[in-house]
């Protein structure tokens, strides 16, 4: 048998079908210990809360004095910080005691008058090999430059008005959830994905405290952050170089903890998306400090998680997660692309930590691995029917964190994870975001239907993050809202966008840049063109640009319709480059882009049916159009020329610009459609709020519906406990019922008496109004129920008796 590897580098060989025991020692550390004295390497990692909080540069929130503590190179001669008052008026250098393994600190407390909130420092390490290094902090809380100076930053300072939040609030969601605290459950999330710099035009965490109110009284209950660690300029957010530092572009420790605490207020958890496996081209500095990066990942320097000398750089992490729960009060963390931290061992230290010192606290993962199988025991073994990798989300035991017990209890399970004796089996993480579920979704959108691939999708992804669209599914590729993709296919645009001299020139430059053969790149540039045709397209439709070309009037004569069809090619279509043979119209147009928007709705409703976790990234509440580009600006790599080769767009402030929301001048019909989008979504979040089957509740798998010749799937949930129950069908197809082609739609309820709660196609969403049930339906669990339903449309019934 072919002996296959998981993705990780401390992870057994497993065979297909086999299971085995994950490596119970880790080697690399196991020659470390052969090669290194204790200088290098202590056992005893001694991770106590006060421990997890004495690095950087603290400020005791009592005595005002100030303390350092930095890891660097094992053999360092030594180190010293140098401190400027802001004012400029004094500056003052101290030794930093040698603690070996590469710790430096400060063996007393400097006075408030020496180094207070707001004055500047640096440390100078002397390093065994005679270079002398002026390094700004690691664990910097505060960073008003990107290079140079850090701030001393005194979080007590700030005036949290939560209390109430974390200590009465059953809104707050927590992973230690249970009738007993009245807590909400992970599982109840309904979270609103925002990046602060296109949210709002000022892109700011001040602006951003503008929007929230509108976020809750639509019913979602979480917000998640996409990652404000400092940076050199704009961004997405993913390019940090400071992991302990706020993005002072944005507003700095004191705008974020500001936004953080008006969303406690209205009841809004906060997740923070945090980068722990990589850091940014611009501003890092940490190769330089210590041995904390091992080299490339393709995303940027790649954090040495387990090398020689690793164990500070991974409590470096763990340290940067509990800042964001414990310094900014977060209730939660989104880790990106975990499979891409090379490190399992990182990742379960990280959960470990934080199961321990903020059990509140919820985790979930970006990671996107899948074919690994795992047992209650923690065994694993390679499954390629396994869309996961199901490791991730299982819980640690109790022992692995020690949780509930003493802190030399604590320390002594995180040494055994660090060192390799524990199971890998077990990653801890709540949650993670569903990649399968997305992609299965997206096929069926575009007519790729596989109902028995959906209904796996289903149930895979019951205890994920499920969302229609995130950002990287908008702006990992020409930016553009799943409406506007819809479109390219409707409008047959693939085939009919041509390609000028400039296009040709791209693709050749994108050619010789991806190492692909011309016809290849050809094919990508021409996707890319057509959607961004279909953006532009659908963009001015709905801002009323295009009302003029109407020609819906019955009191229209032939003559004017043929001129203004004529006027709408010669005008609108071929100077985007769409071929003449087109049959594209004005109204055909916009009856394929009601078309589009139909299908949206049933995808966000189909989305909010499966049990557990759901996200809707900003703008996709209401079907805005606004773009969401790659944006950034870089200092120290000019790579615009490689960026809009292979974007097909400026990627600098044009991009940030075009993305901010509200940079549309929507038509009054614009806002009309929009306006009922966000209805629907309102109301998903209310039925969730108010159906735990949605939520806690599970799939029923022997009551799951498929009806591959009408391309209809049913699904039902229920919540043991509650006996709560959804019963949900989705029809992918552009068939309704009735209609002069079919009778009623039949199909098998589970027993009992329904009532209908939600229809996409309601007037109110935007839809005909023509399909609603208004009468409860009785099953015995074996008759065929008649049903109205609208194409490509979700209802939802309720089970009331």
């Amino acid at each position: 048998m072919e002996v296959k590897k998981v993705v990780n580098s401390r992870v057994q060989s497993l065979g297909q079908g086999k299971k085995e025991v994950p490596a119970k020692t880790n080697n690399k550390e196991q020659e470390q210990l052969t090669e290194l004295s204790n200088v290098y390497y202590r056992p005893s990692f001694g991770r106590s809360w006060s421990e997890h909080k004495s690095w950087g540069a603290v400020i005791d929130p009592k005595t005002k004095e100030a303390s350092f503590k930095i890891f660097t190179y094992p053999d360092t001669k030594r180190v010293t910080v140098t401190i400027e008052k802001r004012n400029g008026s004094e500056k003052n250098t101290y030794e930093l005691k040698n603690e070996g393994r590469g710790i430096f600190q400060t063996e007393k407390g400097i006075p408030a008058e020496k180094a207070a909130h707001g004055d500047k420092y640096y440390y100078t390490i002397y390093k065994g090999n005679g270079e002398v290094d002026r390094v700004k902090d690691p664990y910097s809380f505060r960073q008003e430059t990107l290079l140079g100076e850090s701030t001393l930053y005194d979080h007590s300072l700030f005036e949290w008005s939560d209390k109430d939040w974390f200590e009465n609030n059953k809104n707050r969601i927590s992973r230690k959830a249970n009738a007993q605290n009245g807590l909400t459950h992970v599982s109840e999330a309904r979270i609103f994905e925002f990046n602060t710099e296109t949210l709002t035009k000022r892109g700011t965490f001040k602006s951003a405290k503008s929007v929230l109110n509108s976020i809750a009284q639509m019913g979602f209950n979480a917000i998640e952050i996409m990652p404000a660690e400092n940076t050199y300029s704009f961004n997405w957010g993913y390019d940090g170089v400071d992991k302990h530092a706020a993005a002072e572009h944005l507003g700095g420790p004191d705008g974020l903890k500001s936004l953080i605490d008006y969303a406690h207020e209205i009841g809004l958890n906060v997740i923070m998306d945090m980068v722990p496996n990589h850091l940014g081209p611009d501003g890092a500095s940490l190769k330089q400090t210590g041995p904390y990066i091992k080299g490339s990942n393709g995303f940027g320097e790649a954090f040495n998680y387990e090398g020689q000398n690793s164990r500070y750089v991974r409590d470096y992490m763990v340290n940067a997660a509990i800042n964001w729960l414990d310094n900014y009060h977060c209730d939660g963390l989104r880790l990106d692309m975990t499979k891409f931290m090379e490190s399992d061992y990182a990742m379960k230290q990280i959960a470990a930590e934080i199961n321990y010192h903020k059990p509140d606290a919820f985790l979930i993962a970006e990671d996107g691995r899948d074919k690994v199988s795992v047992d209650d025991n923690g065994q694993f073994w390679s499954n390629p029917d396994e869309v996961h990798d199901k490791r991730v989300v299982n819980p640690l035991k109790d022992y692995e964190s020690a949780e509930g017990r003493s802190e030399s209890e604590h320390c002594r399970a995180i040494d055994e994870i660090s060192n390799g004796n524990t199971s890998l089996g077990r990653l801890g993480y709540d949650s993670e975001w569903d990649f399968n579920y997305y992609h299965t979704l997206n096929e069926s959108l575009y007519g790729n239907i596989d109902l028995d691939k959906l209904e796996k999708a289903f149930y895979c992804a019951q205890d994920s993050v499920k969302y229609v669209m995130s950002h990287d599914e908008i702006g990992n590729f020409e930016g553009s809202r799943l409406i506007s993709k819809l479109l390219v296919p409707m409008l047959n645009l693939n085939e009919n966008i041509t390609l000028n001299a400039q296009d040709i020139e791209r693709a050749r430059q994108y050619s010789e840049m991806k190492n692909c053969p011309l016809d290849s790149a050809l094919h990508t540039i021409k996707a890319q063109k057509a959607q961004f045709t279909s953006e532009k397209l659908a963009i001015m439709l709905q801002s009323g640009m295009l009302d003029k070309y109407d020609t819906s009037d019955k009191n229209m004569t032939p003559q004017k319709k043929q001129a203004l069809k004529k006027a709408f090619k010669t005008e609108v279509l071929l100077p985007m480059g769409i071929k003449s043979q087109t049959t594209v119209s004005y109204n055909k147009l916009k009856y394929m882009y009601n078309k589009c928007v139909s299908k949206y709705k049933m995808a966000l409703a189909l989305t909010y049916s499966i049990p557990g976790l759901k996200m809707v990234f900003q703008g996709d509440e209401r079907g805005d159009l606004t773009p969401f580009r790659f944006f950034r600006q870089f200092e120290s790599m000019p790579t615009e020329d490689y960026l809009y080769t292979e974007k097909g767009y400026d990627t600098s402030k044009p991009a940030l610009n075009e993305s901010k929301l509200g940079s549309i001048n929507y038509s009054n019909d614009g806002k009309a459609i929009m306006s009922r989008i966000k209805a629907l979504t309102s109301d998903l979040n209310k039925i969730n709020a108010e159906n735990s089957a949605l939520t806690k509740g599970r799939l029923i798998s022997e009551d799951t519906v498929k009806h591959n010749y009408s391309n209809v799937i049913a699904t039902h949930a229920c919540d043991s406990e509650t006996h709560n129950e959804i019963y949900t069908i989705t029809n992918f197809k552009d068939a309704s019922y009735p209609s002069d082609d079919a009778s009623y739609y039949y199909i098998k309820f589970p027993k009992g008496t329904w009532v209908e709660i939600l229809n996409t196609d309601s007037k109110k969403y935007g839809g005909s109004g023509d399909y609603k049930n208004i009468y409860t339906l009785d099953s015995n669990g074996d008759n065929l129920i008649p049903v109205k339903m609208a194409g490509q449309s979700v209802l939802m019934f309720k089970r009331i008796g």
